[in-house]
């Protein structure tokens, strides 16, 4: 009969702390499972990077092909100056022949053969005033064609540095947002398994408080 009763009040106390177990878990629950951390910040900066690098060749790209252009006009303005200062000696030596010859027709007084010197004189200075100064215009083309030049290549290096400082900063971003979530998956862990301690414990407590409370209740 002791026996019987002992078995009893056992059973009893199981079950009054089971029902207080399950009571307490549905209404005050204090098991957390681990937080998944989402990686949308790591996406972002990473479309952050793509976008940003995309961004910054394209704009290299065009000034790598303003480069180019300005190198093929370089090369048809230096052949256009080279025909000029061939044609501006060619002229120089023909007025210098006229002004020899008018010296000879003056002092044989062949006064016909200077008037048409006098004429072919003129015509030859005029032409070469014309390309001395298609020579100085076409050299300042080639001048401002290499200034604009060296401005591309600084623009170049402009972009590749902002490009480079751009890519570094995203880069460091991705490092402090691993770290933190590094920090934060390890914070959750404890505090996860701090929790199922706890309720573990506390559990325990409830079943032999249960338990003993039912043995009153018999006795």
């Amino acid at each position: 009969m002791k026996n019987l009763k002992t078995i009893l009040t056992l059973l009893i106390g199981a079950v009054i702390g089971f029902s207080f177990c399950q009571f307490f878990h549905r209404n005050c629950p204090d098991v957390y499972p681990p937080v998944k951390i989402a990686d949308s910040k790591a996406s972002e900066l990473e479309k952050k990077a793509q976008d940003t690098e995309a961004k910054y060749l394209q704009k290299i790209d065009s000034v790598q092909q303003r480069t180019q252009a300005l190198n093929e006009s370089l090369k048809k303005t230096k052949n256009a100056l080279d025909k000029t200062k061939r044609k501006n000696i060619e002229l120089q030596t023909q007025v210098y022949d006229l002004i020899d010859r008018q010296r000879v027709y003056k002092e044989v007084l062949d006064t016909a053969s200077f008037i048409t010197g006098c004429d072919s004189l003129q015509n030859r200075v005029e032409e070469l005033i014309t390309e001395t100064n298609l020579q100085d215009s076409i050299q300042t083309a080639i001048t401002d064609n290499l200034h604009e030049q060296l401005l591309q290549k600084d623009s170049v290096i402009l972009l590749k540095d902002s490009l480079y400082q751009q890519l570094n900063k995203s880069f460091e971003q991705s490092i402090e947002q691993q770290k933190l979530l590094e920090q934060q998956a390890k914070f959750y862990k404890k505090k996860y398994k701090r929790q199922r301690l706890g309720s573990k414990l506390k559990n325990l407590g409830l079943l032999i408080i249960s338990g003993f409370a039912a043995s009153q209740l018999i006795h």
